[in-house]
């Protein structure tokens, strides 16, 4: 069904007033009471961000953090019509006019990337997992990997360290999130470009651990034996702990 452009007229109007708090009437709405319109769709957003980024607000401190709402609140955001896509929304506003700079917290871009990506990796729409067995050798047969998972790059640690930690260790960090199958809980880990190049490269060619040792010793400029053989089993032993490798397969 067709709006006719007087709606159209008066939602745009509306919707301008909820944002910047211009005082206007309006056909239809009762005098004196259009601010409860402003007042209700301002807690909707205010409740939503500051649910999705608690430890972005403990870093800025509620007084700068409500600047931050109000910018992008003020400016015509939000678009979209789902509330829980709303931080994205927030993250992409304030990454794309460098606020972190701006206001001399440079960390800002990856703290609000990082807390968004744990809500995306929650509610994003379930990815089929291979079959896969359970019992296997490490090096001579291919893993499962839980497909539910993300890779990002982090100029800060922000992560694994408090903020006045973090911006004294700019660089290259890599955080994985992953969901757990059987809770649906997000996790994180820790990882360094050598443990990217690994997962990666047994994800993408599906070839076997002994396929690639050699090549991974190149990279990590040691030489392939026995210490190599042991760190690869720590580091994937420990990726089967935590869900993220499912199991086997032989296929």
């Amino acid at each position: 069904m067709h709006l006719r452009k007087e709606t159209i007229s008066i939602q745009e109007r509306l919707g301008e007033y909820c944002r910047t708090g211009v005082k206007l009437e309006l056909p239809g709405v009762t005098p004196g009471r259009i601010h409860h319109y402003r007042r209700l769709i301002s807690n909707v957003v205010n409740d939503t961000l500051h649910t999705a980024f608690p430890i972005t607000v403990a870093a800025l401190g509620e007084h700068q953090w409500e600047l931050l709402v109000q910018d992008f609140f003020a400016d015509g955001i939000p678009q979209t019509p789902q509330v829980w896509k709303l931080p994205f929304e927030f993250y992409q506003y304030h990454a794309g006019r460098e606020t972190g700079k701006r206001i001399g917290k440079p960390f800002l871009d990856d703290l609000l990337y990082f807390e968004w990506m744990e809500i995306e990796i929650h509610t994003m729409p379930d990815r089929p997992f291979p079959d896969f067995v359970t019992e296997g050798e490490l090096f001579n047969d291919r893993l499962v990997f839980n497909p539910e998972h993300e890779i990002i790059q982090l100029s800060f640690p922000v992560h694994t360290h408090p903020v006045r930690e973090a911006i004294e260790l700019e660089g290259e960090h890599y955080a994985l999130l992953y969901r757990m199958p059987e809770s649906g809980h997000v996790q994180f880990l820790n990882l360094s470009a050598l443990n990217i190049y690994i997962i990666t490269r047994l994800q993408e060619e599906k070839v076997t651990l002994n396929e690639i040792k050699n090549e991974i010793a190149r990279v990590a400029g040691i030489e392939s034996g026995r210490y190599l053989d042991e760190a690869l089993q720590k580091f994937l032993g420990d990726l089967m702990e935590r869900k993220l490798i499912l199991g086997f397969t032989r296929n």
